[in-house]
């Protein structure tokens, strides 16, 4: 067994004994844990001063203050989220009625009725695992895209509890032929938008009035299968509430210029992630390096 392979072995069981943890403790209690350990490790400073900054480079206008503050809750909202995904595996339609709220719902049931299938745009916002699970609760199964992780043992664990409820994974790389497929067969498909992705695959949007590598894989697959894209968001109200938020299906542009269109759409949608997390900015993963780095100078090198 290689030095990785025990390390990822031993990184796994560490994360399944610390979920069984979360699981079998009191709802409540549970989730005052889990806002403790948001707040702990805000209060060590891990990745603080990274989180901190990319809020002080998309609101410029904010102080390093109020940055602090967003990126404290931020960290709370996410050591919750650690509990609903621990206790996941129980979820059930009388919990889901109790703490989630909907709010445009049907716009998925008419986006279906076109025949076309309907893609749901979304972001690594809130509990985006959690908004996958409970749209299968409600009958709404989806084919959701995502990258792999590098730890074998962790991929299958959370790829077994993301079919927990009828959803498929699809793994991003060359994922354009089954999210092609998913559409044509009048089904859902969800993707999250809000990754850098490399220069080969992708289009350069503007997210927060900087250049962001975003993938145009939906732009492509929704042009030509004429399907709608609605965005939806999975909105923390309070502790363990909820609202679930299904937008207006955006506008596609198909002008026959592919390329501008291609650019043109993927931006409607990266504008429309945007739109979202400015008015939750505590609710966004600030962790990831969503744009194109920095070129550093050579005396800087």
């Amino acid at each position: 067994m290689s030095a990785k392979t025990l390390f990822d072995l031993l990184s796994y069981a560490a994360f399944r004994v610390f979920l069984r943890v979360l699981a079998i403790l009191p709802l409540s209690v549970a989730a005052c844990a889990g806002a403790f350990l948001g707040a702990a490790v805000f209060a060590l400073g891990i990745r603080k001063r990274f989180v901190t900054g990319n809020i002080m480079r998309a609101f410029p206008d904010k102080s390093l203050e109020e940055a602090s503050l967003i990126a404290r809750r931020l960290y709370k909202n996410m050591g919750i989220s650690v509990v609903e995904f621990a206790r996941m595996e129980g979820l059930t339609e009388a919990y889901v009625e109790r703490q989630i709220s909907f709010e445009g719902l049907h716009r998925i049931d008419e986006a279906l009725k076109l025949g076309k299938g309907v893609a749901l745009l979304s972001a690594h916002f809130g509990n985006w695992e959690l908004l996958s699970a409970v749209l299968a609760i409600k009958g709404y199964g989806l084919s959701v895209v995502v990258r792999p992780l590098d730890n074998a043992y962790m991929n299958d664990f959370i790829s077994m509890r993301r079919s927990r409820f009828g959803n498929r994974v699809i793994a991003k790389k060359n994922a354009f032929r089954l999210m092609f497929e998913v559409l044509k067969k009048n089904s859902i498909l969800g993707i999250l938008l809000d990754q850098r992705v490399s220069r080969k695959e992708a289009v350069v949007t503007d997210f927060f009035g900087m250049s962001a590598p975003t993938s145009k894989g939906l732009a492509m697959a929704v042009m030509r299968t004429g399907s709608p894209v609605v965005p939806v968001f999975l909105h923390r109200e309070h502790g363990l509430r909820h609202r679930l938020v299904c937008m207006e299906p955006l506008r596609i542009a198909v002008t026959g210029d592919m390329e501008r269109d291609i650019r043109e759409n993927t931006q409607t949608f990266t504008s429309a992630i945007e739109t979202f997390v400015r008015l939750y900015p505590d609710e966004w993963f600030w962790f990831h390096s969503r744009w194109e780095r920095r070129k550093r100078s050579r005396r800087a090198k």
